[in-house]
């Protein structure tokens, strides 16, 4: 079909318009620092699984399930995002004067999202086998294939469950035409201007729309928060129970975190200030992390009174790591999902470095947080 590489060629164009966008001294500092910094953390996991491969050869539970159900779960993830961004565009409002149906629609996405997952299945396929390589383990090569196959498996699955889900066109388009008015979350969304929140949650005049996908979220948060409390009741200990609220926390605050309204010229020409839409931005957000985090963080007081400290350290890195993907999702406003993976990198490369270099990492890590705050403000004072 003349139309099957359409959104191929959509995604294609934005990644250059997007290169383009940018200077070339951020794209020297991104090729550079990002090339070196992914050559130290090469060298730094090859180091580490030669040191462990004699416990790794050995360990049967790793081969034989961990590592199969790490794998499928990373192509599942990854298969979700992928065809979620490819079913975008092919639905994309500007593209509703083609005479293309959902079928063809949906084809389109899929072809996408076939093109996509070629290189990343080579890339699961050539890691895995140096990484076996490595580590001494036999045939290496098939290692390699047998972690792609894996990986395809958990991708397929999960981008023909949402390529076939149907796409509910008259509900979004009436969502999107609804007048956005006084939010009716009124306990929880009272800061002016009122409509900051529904326009970046989508909320059709501040109505909250149940869905499966909105129950199936709040039952797994639920469960995760009262097994982390029930682990700290039964084994009269704070730990788990402040793990499960921060954990918790922070995973709410970045699935609810929507920054799109920064991009908006309209907003950005209104006589409303960077700070005042960033925190009113983040207010509602935040407010249920810490609802959230509430019931474990009580659990873990009522555990081990004398461990109060525990909870509250809790509640504080809380703040302090909401706080510094507020930037992260600020910077990168149009791609959530790319603000989040980010995030998890800078904490695990940081995480990493402490335990060679001590605290002394964070401060780097401040000072990324500091440099995308201030680039974000420029971004939106002179657009």
């Amino acid at each position: 079909m003349p139309h099957d590489g359409l959104v191929l060629i959509l995604l294609w164009r934005e990644l250059v318009a997007g290169l383009r966008a940018m200077r070339r001294r951020d794209l020297a500092w991104i090729g550079l620092g990002g090339g070196a910094l992914l050559a130290y953390a090469i060298a730094d996991i090859v180091l580490a699984l030669q040191a462990a491969a004699p416990r790794l050869r050995h360990d049967q539970l790793l081969w034989a399930l961990d590592l199969p159900l790490a794998l499928a779960a990373l192509g599942a993830v990854a298969g979700n995002a992928v065809s979620a961004l490819c079913l975008q565009r092919a639905f994309a409002p500007f593209l509703k004067a083609l005479p293309l149906g959902s079928r063809q629609r949906r084809r389109m996405a899929g072809r996408a999202t076939l093109a996509i997952f070629v290189p990343l299945g080579v890339l699961i396929a050539v890691s895995a086998g140096l990484a076996c390589a490595v580590t001494g383990q036999p045939l290496p090569a098939a290692w390699g294939v047998r972690a792609a196959i894996l990986f395809a498996l958990g991708f397929g699955t999960a981008a023909i469950w949402r390529l076939r889900q149907p796409r509910l066109l008259l509900g979004e388009a009436a969502s999107e035409a609804a007048p956005v008015g006084r939010p009716r979350l009124r306990r929880l969304d009272r800061a002016r201007p009122r409509w900051l929140s529904s326009w970046a949650l989508k909320l059709p005049g501040g109505h909250l729309r149940p869905s499966w996908k909105l129950a199936a979220a709040s039952l797994m948060l639920a469960v995760a928060a009262i097994l982390g409390a029930w682990a700290s009741l039964a084994g009269g200990t704070a730990g788990p129970a402040a793990v499960a609220g921060l954990a918790g926390g922070v995973l709410i605050f970045m699935l609810s975190l929507r920054c799109q309204p920064l991009g908006s010229p309209v907003l950005r020409t209104a006589p409303i200030g960077f700070t005042r839409v960033w925190l009113r931005l983040v207010q509602l957000p935040l407010q249920l992390s810490l609802a959230f985090f509430l019931l474990p963080a009580g659990a873990a007081l009522a555990a081990e009174p004398s461990a109060w400290a525990v909870p509250v350290a809790g509640g504080l890195w809380l703040l302090v790591l909401n706080g510094a993907y507020a930037v992260f999702g600020a910077y990168f406003l149009n791609a959530p999902f790319v603000a989040m993976l980010s995030f998890a990198g800078a904490l695990a490369y940081a995480g990493y470095e402490t335990l060679e270099y001590g605290r002394t990492v964070l401060i780097g890590l401040a000072a990324l947080v500091v440099f995308l705050w201030h680039r974000t403000r420029q971004r939106y004072r002179n657009g």
